[in-house]
Formats: C-alpha cells, structure tokens, sequence
C-alpha cells in the first residue's frame, strides 16, 4: 500500500504547475527555516550559553543579509530590451 502512495505522489509531482510546485515546496521549506530560527531561541539561555552583544549582532547580521539577498532575487525584474541601438535604422 505505501509503495503505490509513493508512486502515485511521484505521479503528482511530475503533473503539477509550477505554481502548485513554488507553494508546496515553499511551504515545506519556510516551516524548515521557521522551525530552525526557533532552534536558535534556544542559544539565548544564559545558565546554558555565554555570548558577548557582539556575537549575538553577527549572528543576526549575518542571518538578515542572506534573507536580503535571496528577497532581492524575487524582486528584480529582467530588463525589458537588453540589446544595443544606435537609435537610427541603417540607410
């Protein structure tokens, strides 16, 4: 029975739309991000941890550039004519 549910899912994956592909695995892959910034809650407990304001900046720094960076690859559109033009049509 588990192998024609994992056959049929393999079957569903190949007929998506990338619209359904971007939300499934878009879901799954910000509950892994969302559940592993929760992990890092853990770090803050000071009878288990010692960390300078420093560290904890860095960190933060650190997480937030690369969340900017891959928002920015949403964001930026293509050019719309890419090519060169003297501006005038040859004689």
């Amino acid at each position: 029975m588990m192998e024609e549910q994992g056959a049929k899912t393999e079957i569903n994956k190949e007929n998506e739309s990338k619209a359904d592909k971007f939300i499934r695995l878009g879901e799954y892959r910000v509950n892994r991000v969302t559940e592993a910034i929760g992990r890092l809650e853990n770090l803050s407990n000071r009878s288990t941890y010692d960390y300078t304001p420093e560290q904890v900046e860095t960190m933060f720094a650190v997480i937030e550039r690369s969340i900017s960076e891959v928002k920015m690859r949403f964001l930026v559109k293509k050019t719309e004519n890419s090519s060169f033009s003297f501006g005038k049509k040859a004689e």
